[in-house]
């Protein structure tokens, strides 16, 4: 009886210690995360946009350049295509991405201008943009939608914009890797300081003989004003940069808005995708 007892006992023994190494386990699991994160909007990493373009024909490459412009410098001022050139002095603009065809290609690709500011021959400063830069293709690139041939996507490392030309960063964007700019206007220019918040601005324009460059004629940009309008802004009208977000806005169709003549360049919407 006795031996049979102290049986017992032992087992009930061993049976609460592996009850109580079940807690522990169980308890220990509770402190860290056993499922992975949600993915954002985008699938996106750590400093890293995204930027959408939606028109509302297929797209031509070829014919229309698309623009998307974005002010960094944190004064927000939107980039209108209104004040794209010299006579307005690029108010608002520091960098454009101009998304074309190269010739007797189709797919797109993105060429990418800062705008630097330099001293006035009259006094004061001026804005100038600077030729196509080279960049690291890692962290600006374009993909297109070839089902709907109505939207392409750009995608960016927010810290690229940091080490163009020498520009200073925010803590929101400081610097990983340099790309190697083309040669700037002169040595007295500087660079647009590289703020958390941005403006952006969408607009196409009609292609230059030159090669991508600032300053094409609009075609269509978003407002009831069209190309001249002053008023337009995206919902959330600036975007902070040190927060994550999501944000589409739909252009409204014609008559709400102007009418292009060319199908391939009449803008029907964007979207904005950050992680800090």
């Amino acid at each position: 009886m006795a031996s049979s007892a102290a049986r017992t006992e032992v087992l009930m023994f061993r049976k609460l210690i592996l009850v109580l190494c079940a807690i522990a386990l169980t308890l220990a699991s509770c402190g860290r995360q056993v499922t992975p994160n949600r993915p954002n909007a985008g699938g996106l990493t750590s400093g890293f946009m995204q930027i959408k373009f939606n028109t509302y024909q297929p797209m031509d490459f070829t014919n229309v350049w698309y623009v998307i412009a974005l002010n960094t410098s944190g004064t927000n001022q939107q980039p209108y295509p209104f004040n794209g050139n010299p006579q307005q002095n690029w108010l608002g603009y520091s960098f454009e991405i101009i998304v074309f065809a190269a010739p007797g290609q189709t797919s797109p690709q993105a060429a990418l201008i800062e705008f630097l500011t330099q001293p006035g021959v009259g006094g004061g400063t001026i804005k100038v943009p600077t030729p196509p830069l080279v960049f690291n293709p890692n962290q600006l690139y374009v993909t297109f939608n070839s089902s709907t041939q109505t939207q392409f996507t750009i995608t960016i490392d927010r810290h690229l914009f940091s080490g163009l030309a020498g520009a200073t960063s925010s803590p929101s964007s400081s610097p990983t890797t340099s790309p190697t700019p083309s040669p700037s206007p002169g040595p007295t220019t500087a660079p647009p300081a590289v703020s958390g918040t941005w403006n952006i601005n969408w607009f196409t324009v009609t292609p230059t003989s030159a090669g991508p460059q600032a300053g094409g004629q609009v075609i269509d940009a978003p407002g009831s004003q069209g190309v001249n309008d002053l008023t337009w802004m995206p919902p959330n009208g600036t975007y902070d940069t040190t927060t994550s977000f999501d944000d589409v806005w739909t252009a409204v169709p014609p008559p709400g808005w102007p009418q292009v003549s060319n199908p391939a360049a009449q803008i029907a919407g964007g979207e904005v995708i950050n992680i800090p």
